[in-house]
């Protein structure tokens, strides 16, 4: 039997910063991939249904996350919509209180507007600590509850809504974080970047956190098989992958990626 491999995507919206900028334009041939190639977009809600109930998924599901309510989601929706896909956005309720208030981030309303769209909202803290750095400083976690209870008391007053997946920040983990996370929400998402992490104020191997084996590839990050979401990936590990790095960039790096999900072997998979 095959195994069920999602593919899960992840971005901060468009920009033209960085190393790797993300313009409209080239996210909309990323996602014009994942079109070409058959894929549905999922929600949390699926993928809860699918891994604890058993209910199918669509034929060739994929996950598209965004982290932070900027004002670029907005572009991301449209060229999402363009092609009948809808994302999953973790909001970091802190800038919506700051003075970028609808002029960087997005408001409230329009928050809700991609919820009626069909977006899944998640929580994303409020300051965005570093969790690997901050259980040095609060080893009993409560500055962790105060940044979860107050980010999900301020979507539910805002939005209507209490959130029930959560999104770590950075590429940063403790297991105080995850016993946090575990007893609120019903999963956990990281980034991948590279093949490096921060765990318990620690350097840790990604695949070392998650539980796979393998040598890291030659792109630099994780082995292949953690680069996706199965049945038997830890609920409050799940990977995301970055599209703003190296490891799915390009065209040809992002339809090897997606391709690794159809494939028997994702290692093998060509462009």
């Amino acid at each position: 039997m095959t195994t069920l491999r999602i593919p899960i995507t992840m971005c901060h919206g468009t920009s033209d910063a960085g190393d790797f900028p993300l313009s409209r334009d080239h996210f909309a041939t990323l996602v014009g991939i994942a079109a070409e190639l058959g894929f549905t977009s999922i929600d949390y809600d699926q993928l809860a249904a699918w891994r604890n109930d058993g209910v199918a998924l669509p034929p060739q599901p994929i996950l598209f996350d965004f982290d932070h309510p900027v004002r670029s989601m907005l572009e991301c929706h449209e060229v999402l919509s363009a092609q009948g896909f809808a994302g999953n956005l973790f909001v970091n309720t802190g800038p919506m209180e700051g003075d970028g208030y609808g002029t960087q981030t997005m408001t409230w309303d329009e928050i809700g507007g991609l919820h009626q769209a069909g977006w899944h909202i998640g929580a994303h803290t409020v300051t965005h600590p570093n969790l690997s750095e901050l259980v040095a400083r609060d080893p009993q976690g409560e500055q962790l509850q105060w940044e979860l209870e107050s980010c999900d008391a301020t979507l539910q007053r805002e939005l209507g809504l209490t959130p029930r997946d959560f999104a770590f920040t950075g590429t940063s983990w403790s297991s105080v974080a995850e016993q946090k996370v575990m007893q609120r929400y019903r999963f956990g998402r990281l980034w991948i970047v590279g093949s490096q992490y921060q765990a318990d104020g620690e350097a840790i191997r990604y695949a070392d956190l998650v539980g796979v084996s393998g040598d890291d590839e030659a792109d630099g990050g994780p082995p292949c098989a953690a680069r996706y979401i199965t049945a038997e990936t830890p609920a409050y590990r799940l990977p995301s992958m970055e599209l703003q790095c190296a490891l799915s960039h390009k065209p040809a790096a992002f339809r090897a990626y997606l391709k690794g999900a159809l494939a028997s072997d994702p290692a093998a998979a060509d462009v």
